[in-house]
């Protein structure tokens, strides 16, 4: 169910997708930022190869409210998605001017899926899929760091499958830095090719046979050392698709004399792009109680219509050993200019070309906030490497971090920046929890 699934958390990222341009598996691997790292801002350090070998083990819990009876038309279930997700990532030095990195991702969902919307007088209900949908998915990715004296490049390429859908990828990436490396300039792009399947072909005329689709990502940034204490970063993402965008899970119904349900069709070519600026400052408390403020913004556009606005505000507090990091999340965006909730009188007998109910492309807001732990256990033992360990980055000790989190992310027509009339207001907007734990090991 690929088209739900762009709407959850990935990992611990505590990023939403929102069914917008977030970055393809590729691309995220070629795009990490120093500036994401809390506590003392440094330099981008784009020239520094890992020295130890580290692996890392990730599950998040990501469950939907149901939805509320007020909005539900009767037909299939209110219990909405859950998705458990399980990750692993390996991280080895294989040389002085290399290293590489292996994620492996499993993810298991279940639930019932938005399909279409009904008139029920004059208020809009939401008609979801009759039967709880079990998937699961698995996505491989691999990536190579080449440093140079200043310098790195990254490969990375993989590929995600579950029942419906197999999507390959492949990307490069380089950084550069300049003037004492408080500078850094980072460019990469990213290709992905995706065959979709859907299942019970057959058990709508709404549903099509298959589909596929390609894209083009690429990414631009500059980061920048202001002070000792303060960092920004400048980043801007394009990314184009062709090919079969539609839902094949969703449709839309006409009313009137012709009440027909029909698929959801979207252009068959999206331009996507969106501008994003990251501030990180170090605030000089107690060398025992380090703080530093994040404040982000991304400002998001593309040719089917939508806008959108995101601003997230987060406060990383230390206790020696823990971190406390606090953090809240606004979001608002524009509906496509073919969404509707129902199709006008005669509509769906002359067809009225792309169309689409889904939420996703809906006008609403959204306000999440999270908390999050993160404990650092440095030294906790010595050990004899053997030469063959050595060779691969074991040191000899080991250093555990752990995280826990939660995030709560609530949506609707009225947190928007411009105000939402009843009748595009989408029934299924969706509010979540996500759950996550992450242990790393260095060794």
């Amino acid at each position: 169910m690929r088209g739900d699934r762009e709407q959850k958390i990935e990992g611990d990222r505590g990023e939403v997708a929102d069914g917008l341009a977030l970055p393809g598996r590729a691309l995220t691997a070629l795009t990490t930022s120093a500036l994401a790292i809390p506590g003392i801002v440094a330099a981008a350090r784009a020239d520094t190869p890992i020295e130890q070998a580290s692996a890392a083990y990730a599950f998040s819990y990501y469950v939907e409210d149901d939805l509320s009876p007020g909005r539900f038309s009767g037909t299939g279930s209110r219990q909405r998605y859950e998705v458990l997700t399980d990750q692993l990532e390996f991280d080895f030095p294989v040389s002085k001017r290399m290293d590489v990195g292996v994620d492996f991702l499993y993810e298991k969902m279940s639930g019932a899926s938005p399909w279409y919307v009904e008139a029920s007088g004059t208020e809009r209900v939401q008609v979801m899929s009759g039967a709880t949908i079990d998937d699961t998915r698995y996505d491989l990715t691999a990536d190579l760091d080449y440093y140079l004296e200043d310098a790195k490049d990254t490969f990375a390429a993989g590929f995600s499958k579950e029942q419906d859908y197999l999507s390959v990828h492949g990307g490069i990436g380089t950084e550069r830095s300049y003037f004492d490396k408080n500078t850094t300039l980072s460019l990469s792009g990213a290709f992905a090719y995706d065959w979709i399947d859907p299942n019970n072909p057959n058990l709508s005329l709404a549903r099509p046979k298959s589909g596929e689709k390609w894209s083009l990502d690429f990414f631009g940034g500059i980061s920048q050392l202001l002070t000792r204490a303060s960092a920004i970063q400048v980043t801007g993402n394009f990314k184009y698709s062709n090919g079969y965008l539609s839902d094949p899970y969703k449709a839309i119904r006409g009313i009137g004399p012709s009440d027909g349900l029909i698929s959801d069709r979207r252009p068959s070519e999206k331009h996507q792009g969106n501008i994003m600026v990251r501030y990180r400052h170090h605030l000089p408390f107690h060398d025992l109680f380090p703080a530093s403020i994040h404040l982000d913004y991304r400002f998001y556009a593309d040719d089917w219509s939508i806008t959108s606005h995101t601003f997230e505000l987060g406060w990383h507090q230390g206790f020696g050993w823990l971190t406390v990091v606090p953090a809240v999340r606004y979001y608002s965006q524009s509906k496509a200019d073919f969404y509707d909730t129902l199709l006008l009188a005669g509509a769906a007998e002359n067809d009225p070309g792309n169309r689409s109910s889904d939420y996703r492309l809906s006008p609403y807001g959204a306000i999440s906030w999270k908390v999050k732990l993160e404990a650092s256990l440095e030294d906790l033992f010595d050990y004899q490497a053997s030469s063959g360990l050595q060779a691969v980055g074991f040191s000899g000790g080991l250093d555990l971090f752990l995280a826990f989190s939660y995030e709560r992310y609530l949506s609707d027509g009225s947190f928007g920046l411009v105000s939402v009339d009843d009748v595009d207001e989408a029934p299924a907007l969706v509010d979540f929890q996500v759950f996550a734990f992450t242990l790393t090991g260095r060794f």
